[in-house]
């Protein structure tokens, strides 16, 4: 393996927590907030209960078949294909009222994780490459907002969202899409998140190092070794170059 010139995030539970309530609850919020937005725009008459079920079923829907083809589906979409269903007629002030609604419950509980700037300042400091891969559904200027709300976002070379993408991880299509706008080759680059199979599969089967990131209550059942696992981002400078002096050493034996 060459020397490592790249350094690669995920963002939800590795440098933002996305999960301090559960999705369930958060979707349930989201529905609740969306649907009084309607409702006071004297847009929509439907129960809350049938409204709820309906979006929940498109939800659903979209996620079984993007988790069989890793292909993401964006949620301007989706809302568009539930407008329709409703027989609603949005202005586009409305539309991106009801994408904004929607999206509020999530991003006002959001947090950022501990040692999360000084790592990225660390890195950027001592000359590697910085970017961000993150599976999401909603608009890049939802997260970016994030990102700029908590000073990370200054320190990227690149961020990719799925949404964007068109593929999400483990897909090797959202991995080489950021490769490649990094200038760097898989062997030259880590990967850092806090998921077995789309962080850590995803990113060896790119030929790439990866480390995880552990995160209380998540699944960790897969088959999957990382090249290193660490408990808190202020480990990860330490492993790194544990990593980038053992591929040197390889390198020196060839």
């Amino acid at each position: 393996m060459k020397k490592l010139k790249g350094i690669i995030f995920d963002m939800g539970s590795t440098l933002i927590e996305f999960e301090n309530s559960t999705w369930k609850v958060l979707g349930e919020r989201s529905a609740q907030r969306s649907y009084n937005f309607l409702k006071d725009k004297g847009l929509i008459k439907l129960d809350f209960n049938i409204y709820s079920a309906l979006l929940q079923n498109l939800f659903s829907s979209a996620f079984e078949l993007s988790e069989q083809t890793l292909e993401e589906f964006r949620f301007e979409d989706l809302a568009k294909d539930f407008f329709k269903k409703l027989n609603l007629s949005l202005q586009d002030g409305d539309y991106t009222g009801f994408l904004k609604a929607y999206y509020q419950p999530i991003t006002e509980q959001v947090t950022l994780i501990e040692g999360a700037i000084e790592v990225l300042s660390y890195f950027k400091e001592n000359g590697y490459k910085l970017g961000l891969i993150s599976n999401t559904i909603f608009p890049a200027k939802f997260h970016l907002q994030e990102l700029k709300r908590y000073g990370l976002y200054p320190y990227f070379d690149l961020i990719l969202f799925s949404s964007e993408a068109g593929y999400k991880k483990p897909h090797p299509v959202i991995f080489k899409q950021a490769l490649d706008n990094l200038k760097i080759e898989s062997g030259e680059s880590i990967f850092i998140g806090d998921k077995l199979i789309e962080d850590i599969g995803g990113a060896k089967n790119m030929g790439m190092k990866a480390i995880l990131k552990l995160k209380e209550g998540r699944d960790y059942s897969s088959p999957i070794t990382p090249d290193g696992t660490i408990m808190n981002l202020t480990e990860l400078p330490k492993m790194v170059n544990r990593i980038n002096h053992q591929s040197f050493e390889d390198k020196e034996k060839i």
